[in-house]
């Protein structure tokens, strides 16, 4: 009976720590395999008619998501590492930022690492360039562990009628 109570004290014992969000992922470490990423966005596509004026200050977002796959718990404290192959020194071209910029959130090149929030969260601010002459494609890749997820991005120019 004694080892019958102890087994259900630490059985309530784990899963009260991934009801906190927890999960099994903690401290900063990869997601596990029975995880999935999941973002906010399925692809991201800007378009600037040929008429509007270059610049290299749009900001937009996304939110990214770890969960555990059977449970649907969030997955906090998990490592995300973010790839934007325009995301690198001298490009000019992209920036992705760890916080928003608007709120003092800092520019950081590719691969960017971070972790996700106590909701299995992580909002990806990144800058871009878009208007005359900017026509590009650089999905965004996030992985961890095992498991990765791409956000097709895309710069387009239309021809102003």
């Amino acid at each position: 009976m004694k080892n019958r109570l102890i087994n259900l004290i630490t059985a309530a014992f784990f899963l009260g720590l991934i009801a906190c969000g927890g999960g099994g992922a903690g401290s900063g470490s990869d997601a596990p395999a029975e995880a999935e990423i999941t973002t906010s966005v399925s692809d991201i596509s800007w378009s600037f008619a040929d008429t509007v004026a270059g610049s290299c200050s749009y900001v937009d977002s996304f939110i990214i998501t770890v969960k555990d796959k059977a449970t649907n718990v969030p997955l906090s404290n998990v490592r995300l590492t973010i790839f934007n192959s325009f995301a690198v020194p001298n490009t000019g071209f992209m920036l992705l930022y760890d916080g928003d910029p608007n709120d003092g959130g800092h520019g950081e090149n590719s691969p960017m690492t971070v972790t996700t929030d106590k909701n299995g969260t992580f909002t990806l601010f990144y800058g871009f360039c878009g208007g005359i002459g900017y026509e590009y494609s650089s999905p965004f890749t996030i992985s961890s562990g095992p498991l990765n997820e791409v956000v097709p991005f895309d710069v387009s120019i239309e021809t102003a009628t």
